[in-house]
C-alpha cells in the first residue's frame, strides 16, 4: 500500500511522468552521480502514451546527433535488460532503406558515410539481395539498399520498467500512484500522496503526457 511507503522530503531532482522519457531521464541522472532523485508517476509507469508506441526502432536520420543518439539507446537497452532483469523485448531484425532514384542513392551513401563516422555498422547490399530478405520488393524499381543491421523494434512497456528498475539499482526512487498537484519555483513540489505533502528538490523535469493537465 502507498500509505506504509517511507517518503523523502528532499530530492535532488524530481522527474514528473512516468512514460520513457521520464524513466530514462531518471536512470541516466542515477547512473551519474544523481543517486537522491525521484520520479513522481500518477498512475502506473507507462500508462500513458509510451505504452501503446510503435516501438520501432532505427539510426538513420538526416541529423548526425539523432542517429548517435539512436545507436546510443539500442545499445543501451542491453545495459539496462542485464542491469534490471527486466527484458526489454529487443528485436534486431535489421532493415534497409531504397534508393529508386539517383538522387535517394547519393543521400544514402551520405548516410552510410555518416554512419561509418559514427561506429554505426550499416552497409550496401545488392537490390537482389533485399528483394530476397523481403519478397514483396520488385527489384526493377530500385537502384540500392542500405542495410542497417540495428533495426528492429522493442517493447516500449518493458524499455520504461527496464530504465526504472535500473535507476532503482543505481540510487534513485520511483513512485506510481503519487500525482503532483502544484509545482512552484520558490516552493516545494507538492504531492498529493497520502504519506507526503511537498517535496524540496534543486530541480524538476516535468514530463507529463501530452493529454494531461497543465501543472
Amino acid at each position: 500500500m502507498i500509505a506504509e511507503k517511507q517518503f523523502p522530503t528532499h530530492a535532488r531532482a524530481v522527474v514528473i511522468g512516468g512514460g520513457v522519457v521520464g524513466c530514462s531521464i531518471l536512470f541516466h541522472l542515477a547512473k551519474f552521480g544523481w543517486k537522491d532523485s525521484v520520479l513522481l508517476e500518477r498512475d502506473e509507469l507507462t500508462s500513458g502514451s509510451s505504452w501503446h508506441a510503435a516501438g520501432q526502432i532505427h539510426t538513420i536520420s538526416s541529423d548526425p546527433n539523432i542517429s548517435r543518439l539512436q545507436g546510443y539507446t539500442i545499445n543501451l537497452y542491453k545495459e539496462i535488460e542485464e542491469t534490471s532483469g527486466q527484458s526489454v523485448g529487443l528485436h534486431s531484425t535489421g532493415g534497409f532503406y531504397l534508393a529508386s532514384n539517383r538522387t535517394w542513392y547519393e543521400y544514402l551513401k551520405r548516410e552510410r558515410s555518416k554512419a561509418r563516422y559514427m561506429g554505426l555498422d550499416q552497409e550496401f547490399i545488392s537490390v537482389k539481395e533485399a528483394a530476397e530478405r523481403h519478397p514483396l520488393i520488385d527489384p526493377s524499381h530500385y537502384l540500392a539498399a542500405l542495410w542497417d543491421p540495428l533495426d528492429g523494434d522493442v517493447d516500449p512497456s518493458g524499455v520504461c520498467y527496464a530504465y526504472a528498475k535500473s535507476a532503482r539499482v543505481h540510487g534513485a526512487q520511483y513512485y506510481t500512484h503519487t500525482p503532483v498537484i502544484e509545482t512552484n519555483c520558490c516552493h516545494p513540489i507538492s504531492s498529493a500522496s497520502p504519506t507526503v505533502s511537498s517535496w524540496h528538490s534543486s530541480a524538476f523535469q516535468r514530463l507529463a503526457r501530452s493529454g494531461s493537465r497543465p501543472l
